[in-house]
């Protein structure tokens, strides 16, 4: 499989930064939050442009809060500007890189994919090992701290190998 290269240039370009805000913004519930943040679109907008072309990006503070329903988990969650380059990474350098990569059945995060698609490929797994082993058992499991657990040291090699860009390999190496 090719390297993939160019794709720094991809999330300097303000059409998708003001795409990623549009899409941040659509999923803030918050009425008063979303006025401000279309008040000061521009000036996001600028500010995360000038962070990726001088190359200045650092990681912000997290707000770590804890909800209850329907079990207790520990939200991890970004300001907006950190948020905005996240997702600017993820849609334009991540996902042209790896989705040629991964396996059909991998149906998270994939456009065209998602819930009802992985329903349905649980359906079809289901008929064809009843019919072809009239009896079968499904482990069901969840693994804590799955995403805690990953060495960063092993995926940023493995990233090496998929992306060719340095300025995006650099970009991936802080975070």
């Amino acid at each position: 499989m090719k390297r993939m290269h160019n794709l720094y240039n991809n999330i300097l370009d303000l059409e998708n930064i003001n795409y990623v805000f549009n899409k941040i913004c659509c999923h803030v519930k918050n009425k008063q939050r979303k006025e401000i943040l279309k008040q000061y679109k521009c000036m996001y907008i600028s500010n995360v442009y000038n962070i990726l072309k001088n190359k200045s990006f650092k990681v912000g503070t997290y707000n770590i809060f804890t909800i209850y329903e329907p079990k207790k988990r520990i939200v991890v969650s970004l300001n907006l500007q950190d948020k905005i380059i996240n997702h600017l990474i993820s849609s334009f350098i991540l996902i042209p890189a790896l989705i040629p990569c991964l396996i059909d059945g991998n149906v998270a995060s994939r456009k065209g994919f998602g819930t009802k698609k992985g329903l349905e490929m649980a359906y079809n797994f289901h008929r064809i090992c009843k019919i072809k082993y009239k009896k079968y058992y499904i482990l069901k499991c969840d693994i804590s701290s799955f995403f805690k657990s990953i060495n960063h040291n092993i995926l940023k090699q493995k990233l090496k190998k998929k992306i060719k860009d340095k300025e995006a390999l650099d970009l991936l190496n802080i975070l």
